[in-house]
């Protein structure tokens, strides 16, 4: 039951980045439609628009509030690290990545230059983000950084990452359970394959049952054909 609270959870941080992630895009558009110009860097998931992004984000966001969009962000990166997608998926799992990382590690550089932060409790962080002050993200200046293709396709990846993780991403695979694939691809008979593991025959076929209804297939067959198409085995 826990394994399953972690995956729900981790399948809840990367829905939130990838929400963060789309709002933000839809704004950067909306301030294209009202006539910002376009900017030198195309792929607003690489690393040198994320170096300039942190210091628009940094005159609105306070460093705890960007603290814990950092957190989210790597949380959301190690999430999808390992997972097993489908193959037209490969594409916009890379740029979202990317931007996870790039835009995580801006942020701990840009907070790091600052100094220590300080001390976290509940009544600080409440005070720093209290209603009274409001805090804008100037998205016009974010557009201004990057173009207006690079902005759509970000947020077309972002939202192929999260109806993928809304339909419930197949969880990653065990080294061991690469292994099995391995030389079941390689030929293998089950016999051979359990006694290299240590399993009786019977116990092998109830794990291998456990392996096909993970990938979502219905037997070796199947299992191996999806295991090598998508890359899950050398």
């Amino acid at each position: 039951m826990g394994g399953d609270e972690n995956e729900g959870l981790a399948y809840a941080r990367v829905r939130l980045a990838c929400g963060r992630m789309i709002g933000g895009a839809d704004a950067m558009l909306e301030a294209y439609r009202f006539g910002v110009a376009e900017g030198p860097h195309r792929e607003p998931w690489a690393a040198d628009y994320a170096r300039e992004a942190v210091h628009v984000y940094a005159e609105s966001l306070p460093p705890l509030y960007q603290s814990d969009i950092a957190h989210l962000f790597r949380d959301s990166q190690v999430a999808m690290a390992g997972r097993l997608i489908p193959s037209d998926l490969a594409a916009d799992w890379a740029i979202v990545t990317s931007y996870l990382s790039e835009a995580a590690r801006s942020i701990e550089e840009w907070l790091s230059s600052r100094g220590p932060m300080p001390r976290r409790s509940g009544s600080e962080r409440t005070a720093e983000l209290r209603p009274g002050v409001p805090r804008v993200v100037h998205f016009d200046a974010l557009a201004a950084l990057t173009t207006r293709d690079g902005v759509q396709r970000l947020k077309l990846a972002a939202a192929a990452v999260r109806r993928h993780f809304d339909a419930g991403a197949p969880p990653s695979l065990a080294p061991a359970e690469q292994m099995v694939l391995r030389r079941l691809a390689s030929g293998a008979p089950i016999a051979v394959v359990a006694t290299e593991l240590g399993f009786s025959e019977r116990s092998m076929y109830r794990e291998l049952s456990k392996l096909w209804e993970k990938l979502g297939v219905s037997g070796r067959a199947a299992g191996v054909h999806k295991a090598t198409a998508e890359g899950l085995i050398d």
